[in-house]
Parts: structure tokens; C-alpha cells; sequence
């Protein structure tokens, strides 16, 4: 299938736009199983028993396997340790093509992160304004639901394709995981190409910001001074490095990380997102602490390594430390996540979903960054295989009131149906043009 036709698109349209209801029924469901990653455990395995039933009710052959049996996954150098994978499978399926076309699998994660309830009840699905609420609404329980639906068209239709389907559910991805996406790549489910649903708010990107997270803690001489001697306030010590990150926040402005052919920008971010000083209740502290504690994440681009970060951000702060001002202070570093670095997948899907996107939701024509780190740089580093994320459009992902535009999902599904259609038809990678490939079509 060189070009899809306009008769099949309205059938797409008109197939899509009957199957809402059922769409947001399923995507509901989903949500009400809190498949919570808490490390070093995690929840997922009701929702993957769930997503197995869908994709063999939709003829996939289907496969659950623990990551304990994949063998070499912790002596791998991307194995982040210190996680039990007990009861947490990875969910992997496959439909086999006629022959002929190149194979598509969509990635997704099960886990979401821990709910926190709002204005509504993070694992209790209120549908409002066009719009889905619920914990994983938004990542990615919505992509998950749009994926499936565009299978069930094929299924529904019995539309053969020429190229392999195939559908993976990782498990540990939140919380800076990825041992999951890791376990598929060491098990060679490899494929032309790779969607990952992520929330890119329709856009499509082949590359993402990478990052990491540091813990921060100063050490000072707290108590209460009544017999004169010298105390030092580790609070204010904090307040000296957090207007540094903030200054180094600033200058981040001015490194464009990527520009779309319309002028828009994307720059790396840094962010706070904790602080702590003092063990006392709210209002009955009446002595200075004994330490201070901040956790930062700092956002890098793809190609930077963990020594690059250490050296702009780490260093800086450590120079700051050793001002003869805050010699009062001891200085803590901890590196609490992995190092989750930025990468760029290089693959003819990218231009056929532009295309798609740009059609379907009346955009420019053009690629973009996405502006978070995620588990697509263990495609595109590890892996034959390169990964392309898109997904719907939300807000409030890893907050109170996540929600999904519902609107957005269904657009999200036609796209996806007419990527599959029209991947799936082409010419194996490999042979086109004569020209030989170094992706491989699976077997």
C-alpha cells in the first residue's frame, strides 16, 4: 500500500468515531486497576492479566515472562539494580503478517505513578468537559486504550497485513525503571519500527530530553544554643544552592535543545521538587536543624552523558559548596535515579506519521522533541529497533486530576490505524531501492 485512499480513510473515520464509548469504557477500566510503581516493587500484574485477555481476544499470540528468567538482563550496562520483580511480568504479543512488509510494535508501560487525589479520586475515572480523569490517564493508559482499538479494527475488518504486529507491555518504567523496555531488547523483540504512547500532545517525536535526579543534603550544627555555642543553619545553606539552580534554570533558557520548522523551541529544564529541614510538627519547631535536603532533576539533550551534566550542573554547585561561606556546612550528593539519557531514532515512519498527524489534526507538517525523558533511549541505543513517541493530549501527568483529552484519543487511534496500514504494506527494510538496511524485518 503505496498511498492510502480516501475511501479508506472515511472508513476509518467513520469506524473510529463508532467505537468512543467503547474506547473510553476500556480506557476507564484500565485506570480503576492501580498499577502503582512503588520501588523497589511495583502493582502491574492485574493490568498486564488484563491486557493479555484483550490482545488474545484479538488473536495475538501472547506471552508473559518474569524478568528474573531473561537471562543476561542484570549483567547488561543499561540494568538499573535494586529492583523485585516478583509478580511483575512483562506482557509480550505478536499477530504474524502474510509476509512481504515491515513488522511495527507499540511499546507501552503498564505502571503509573503513586496516585494522589484531588478535586477527584485518582483511581476512580470522571469523565468531564471532553475530558477523562484518572490516574495513567494521560500516561499512558490513554495511548494503551487507543493502540488496542486501532488492533481491533484490523481483527474486526480481517484486514491482513503484510508485516508482523507486534505489542509489548513493560513493566518498571516510571520512577526512572526501564529494566522492562531493557528485558524486551535482551529478548530480541526487535521490529522496523517503534511507537511508545507517551504524552506528546499529538506531536510526533523521534527524539527526547534525557535527566537526572540528585538528592541534595547539607549537614549543619543544629539544637538550641543555650550554652553559647556556635550553631550553623543548614536551611540557609539550601537557600544559597537553590538560587543557583535557579540561576542555572535561567541560563538552560539559552540551550536550545531543538527547533521545529515552524520556530518553535524546546530548552532543557531543571527541577525542584522537594525540600526538607527539621523534625519537628508544624509549629512547635523551636531549634535549629540538623540537616537540609533538596532533590533536584536535571534535563540534558540527546548525546549528553551523565559526565556531561556532572560537569555544567554538579560542578557548579560543588564550587558554590566550597566558598569559604558555607565551610560550616558538610555536603551530600546522592544520585537517586538512573542517568536517563536523551537519544534520536533515525526511521522512514517518522515522515508517514507527520503526514498522518499533520492531516488529521490540521498541524504543520514536522517533527519535534519531546520534552521529557522516557524509556525510548533503550531502543535507540540498545536495540536495532528505533523508537518514534506519540500519544494524545493532557495535562497533569504525575500530579493530582491527570486527565486525557478524549477528543485526542480518537484522532490518536485513526493515526495510528493508517500508520499500520500503511508500514505494515511496505516493502520490507532491507531491500528497498536495492539498498540494504541495517534494520532487519522479524522472522
Amino acid at each position: 500500500m503505496k498511498e492510502i485512499s480516501d475511501e479508506f480513510r472515511w472508513s476509518v473515520d467513520q469506524w473510529v468515531t463508532g467505537k468512543k464509548d467503547e474506547l473510553v469504557g476500556f480506557l476507564k477500566i484500565l485506570i480503576q486497576v492501580p498499577s502503582e510503581n512503588r520501588p523497589p516493587t511495583g502493582n502491574e500484574l492485574p493490568v498486564q492479566h488484563l491486557l493479555e485477555k484483550k490482545v488474545r481476544e484479538l488473536r495475538f499470540e501472547t506471552e508473559l515472562y518474569s524478568l528474573s528468567n531473561v537471562h543476561g538482563l542484570m549483567d547488561h550496562e543499561a540494568y538499573y539494580p535494586g529492583r523485585d520483580y516478583t509478580n511483575r511480568p512483562n506482557l509480550f504479543a505478536r499477530i504474524r503478517g502474510t509476509g512481504g512488509g515491515r513488522s511495527l510494535l507499540f511499546s507501552v508501560h503498564s505502571d503509573v505513578v503513586p496516585g494522589i487525589d484531588g478535586e477527584f479520586e485518582a483511581f476512580c475515572p470522571v469523565e468531564r468537559n471532553g475530558r477523562l480523569y484518572g490516574r495513567g490517564s494521560n500516561d499512558m493508559k490513554g495511548g494503551i486504550a487507543a493502540i488496542l482499538t486501532a488492533f481491533s479494527f484490523f481483527s474486526e475488518k480481517e484486514i491482513p497485513l503484510k508485516g508482523d504486529i507486534l505489542f509489548e507491555s513493560v513493566v518498571d518504567e516510571e520512577m526512572g525503571g526501564a529494566n522492562g523496555t531493557l528485558a524486551g531488547r535482551i529478548r530480541d523483540h526487535h521490529a522496523d519500527a517503534v511507537i511508545i504512547p507517551e504524552p506528546t500532545n499529538m506531536k510526533v517525536c523521534p527524539s527526547h530530553l534525557g535527566g537526572v535526579t540528585w538528592r541534595i543534603t547539607l549537614k549543619g550544627k543544629g539544637g538550641m544554643g543555650f550554652g553559647g555555642e556556635s550553631l550553623s543553619n543548614p536551611i540557609y545553606g539550601i537557600s544559597r544552592i537553590v538560587c543557583e539552580i535557579e540561576r542555572f534554570h535561567d541560563e538552560c533558557k539559552n540551550k536550545v535543545a531543538f527547533r521545529t520548522k515552524s520556530g518553535e523551541v524546546l530548552t532543557p529544564n531543571v527541577v525542584l521538587s522537594y525540600i526538607k529541614g527539621g523534625d519537628f510538627e508544624p509549629g512547635m519547631a523551636d531549634g535549629i536543624p540538623q540537616t537540609c535536603s533538596i532533590e533536584v532533576w536535571v534535563e540534558c539533550l540527546p548525546g549528553e552523558t551523565l559526565q556531561d551534566v556532572e560537569r555544567d550542573f554538579k560542578n557548579r554547585l560543588q564550587a558554590l559548596c566550597n566558598d569559604p561561606s558555607m565551610q560550616a556546612y558538610e555536603v551530600f550528593w546522592e544520585q537517586i535515579t538512573r542517568f536517563l539519557p536523551g537519544s534520536f531514532a533515525k526511521t522512514e515512519l517518522t515522515p508517514i506519521l507527520c503526514s498522518l498527524v499533520s492531516q488529521e489534526c490540521g498541524v504543520p507538517e514536522e517533527e519535534h522533541m519531546a520534552p521529557f525523558a522516557c524509556d525510548a533511549f533503550m531502543f535507540n541505543l540498545y536495540s536495532p529497533s528505533p523508537a518514534i513517541i506519540l500519544g494524545p493530549i493532557g495535562e497533569n501527568a504525575h500530579a493530582a486530576d491527570e486527565f486525557v483529552d478524549v477528543d485526542s484519543l480518537m484522532r490518536l487511534t485513526k493515526v495510528y490505524i493508517l500508520a499500520i496500514a500503511k508500514w505494515c504494506n511496505m516493502s520490507p527494510l532491507g531491500i528497498i531501492n536495492g539498498e540494504e538496511d541495517r534494520y532487519e524485518t522479524m522472522g
